[in-house]
């Protein structure tokens, strides 16, 4: 199932990790490329989690959200994430903050694995499980990486 996901393996991931710089400037947003990968990090502890969190989208208009996520359409630049960290950076560094992420994205696989009906709310799409998590995580680190020019458009 992690094909869903070409992103999380090692042999695609890690490349383009290692091209992204402190300094690197995104193409559009405000971000810088830490905050960016603290970013990710989140959202993938995010959806792991039993915590509590506010679906946006009204009720009637999930069933035509969920029916989008699971196209291959990517997020479009204008998106604003509702839970964007916007306080202190979370790690010393750049390194830290990635090694971070890739430890988030091992247990992302390892607890679905050990709980395959675990549901976490995402704040647009609200309760979904693994399957959609991953076409989540997918279209959110191909948002990300093509901001910072690690992916082309």
């Amino acid at each position: 199932m992690e094909i869903l996901f070409p992103l999380a393996q090692a042999d695609v991931l890690l490349p383009l990790l290692e091209r992204l710089a402190p300094d690197t400037q995104p193409r559009w947003g405000n971000m810088n490329a830490q905050r960016m990968i603290e970013h990710l990090d989140g959202i993938l502890q995010f959806s792991v989690s039993d915590k509590p969190a506010p679906v946006i989208t009204p009720e009637e208009k999930l069933p035509h959200l969920l029916q989008w996520l699971r196209t291959d359409k990517p997020l479009s630049r204008g998106i604003s994430s509702p839970v964007a960290n916007e306080g202190p950076l979370l790690h010393p560094d750049l390194l830290t903050a990635t090694n971070h992420l890739l430890a988030s994205l091992q247990e992302f696989f390892r607890h679905y694995s050990e709980n395959p009906s675990h549901q976490a709310i995402h704040v647009f799409f609200g309760p979904i499980g693994y399957e959609d998590w991953l076409r989540f995580h997918q279209k959110h680190f191909r948002h990300h990486f093509t901001q910072f020019g690690l992916l082309d458009e």
